[in-house]
């Protein structure tokens, strides 16, 4: 007989783990094992169940009748099949709200091209892909755990601050903002006059006309244009 024996931990209650294994019938859904499950008899606390699918590549089937002990065991056993013996049993424990899930499983496959070692490893990949499966489906609709005030109070008070630059010294005055700096003055537009325009040679020009009409005259003769009367 080769025996294999796994265990996990299920964050669920126990009725509701319990009600995922007594669905034997699912089980090809579960493990990789059997590909098809038939109910043949069902009564009030056991279940008899026909099983097909490959074992080391080898097609078998296994009529098996399943007891249930809610909600803490389920014990199962071949009663007429392709393999010499095989047997098993879920066991459940409650442990704070969770769950302690135990799976073992016994077989004598008598199948001269399936050595032991090999069996081992095919029972083995059985039982922990079942109880992994087991555990993502009770787990699989748990809510969401969300934090209590004061814990998001305390995070909020614990928060680190982002440092603004370097601190002064003790005893010195903190250094001024600085002063925000005016936008450069507007270029001049293009061919507009500016104040010393004309250079040193046109200003005398302009001093000595400036001279001539305050003394009166002295700019030349003026020229009086004839009247219209003159003309005839």
């Amino acid at each position: 007989m080769v025996r294999v024996e796994g265990h996990r931990l299920v964050r669920a209650p126990v009725h509701k783990v319990f009600q995922l294994i007594s669905h034997l019938e699912a089980q090809p859904r579960v493990t990789g094992l059997w590909l098809a499950a038939d109910v043949l008899e069902r009564k009030s606390n056991t279940v008899t169940i026909q099983y097909r699918g490959y074992f080391g590549g080898m097609p078998i089937e296994s009529i098996q009748r399943a007891t249930l002990y809610p909600p803490q065991r389920v014990e199962f056993r071949q009663t007429r099949g392709a393999l010499k013996a095989f047997r098993g049993e879920y066991v459940l424990k409650p442990i704070d709200g969770e769950t302690e899930l135990a799976m073992t499983v016994e077989a004598e496959v008598g199948i001269p091209l399936i050595s032991e070692a090999s069996a081992r490893l095919i029972l083995h990949a059985f039982v922990e892909r079942s109880l992994e499966k087991f555990k993502l489906t009770a787990e699989r609709d748990l809510p969401r755990v969300q934090r209590r005030p004061q814990e998001a109070a305390a995070r909020a008070e614990t928060a680190p601050v982002e440092p603004t630059g370097p601190e002064p010294p003790a005893g010195e005055p903190p250094p001024e903002a600085p002063r925000p700096v005016s936008p450069p003055p507007q270029q001049q537009q293009a061919g507009a006059p500016s104040a010393d325009s004309g250079g040193p040679v046109r200003r005398r020009r302009r001093r000595r006309r400036r001279r001539r009409g305050r003394g009166g005259g002295g700019g030349g003769p003026t020229t009086i244009p004839p009247s219209p009367q003159g003309r005839g």
